[in-house]
């Protein structure tokens, strides 16, 4: 754990040096605020850098990139036999269905959560983050469309991908990801930050290194 990746000179990879530095200057005109940066080829980084008060110790969120981490751990709990992208939605959660089941939410599968394509008619974060019981919310909401017709940005479709991880595994996708993938990578000090009932939030939540969001980026390369 905590193995670094290994660094290299911009020029020796091919990177104009210049050009990093008229991005860095671009960035400062523009007024964006950079927390950090890192920049890889061939499996070396070279360029990295922190804005203060961030550090290369620090965890940051990573927001929505929480998302590809979640999708690895479906991943894995498939290579695993715990599960697979054609299974239905609703198999997981008996205890939390609506009275009345749909034919859309019935053919609602995990990998129509995994592109977020189960048939909202509208994005349903918002409402499911205002309850108690996030799954039962979801379920709840209107499946206008047949899954996997209609995209719609859907953040709390990956926190379903979530707690379907948790139910077939009997972890949390923190949990379950750290033998698997985090210490693997050598990844520690990571967080995430749960729904009331103590499941990951999988669409975000996720806090992390900059050099951990190197490594893993590298990894699916």
């Amino acid at each position: 754990p905590g193995v670094l990746l290994p660094r290299g000179s911009a020029l020796e990879a091919g990177v104009s040096e210049a050009g990093i530095m008229a991005f860095l200057d671009a960035i400062d005109a523009a007024e964006m605020e950079l927390h950090s940066l890192m920049i890889l080829r061939h499996g070396k980084v070279v360029a990295e850098g922190w804005w203060d008060p961030y550090g290369p110790h620090f965890v940051h969120t990573m927001y929505s990139m929480s998302k590809s981490f979640t999708s690895t751990a479906v991943g894995l709990a498939v290579a695993e036999g715990k599960l697979t992208v054609e299974d239905q939605v609703i198999s997981f959660f008996p205890e939390d269905l609506p009275e009345k089941i749909s034919d859309n939410l019935a053919a609602m599968k995990v990998k129509h959560l995994l592109t977020m394509t189960p048939g909202n008619e509208k994005e349903p974060t918002g409402k499911v983050v205002a309850t108690e019981n996030w799954v039962r919310t979801f379920l709840a909401q209107e499946i206008s469309h047949e899954p996997g017709t209609d995209f719609i940005y859907n953040s709390v479709a990956t926190y379903m991908c979530s707690a379907i991880v948790q139910k077939v595994t009997g972890q949390t996708v923190l949990d379950y990801l750290t033998p698997r993938l985090f210490m693997p990578l050598g990844i520690s000090g990571m967080r995430w930050e749960t729904c009331p009932r103590g499941i990951n939030t999988g669409g975000w939540g996720l806090s992390i290194q900059t050099e951990g969001l190197a490594k893993f980026g590298q990894l699916l390369l």
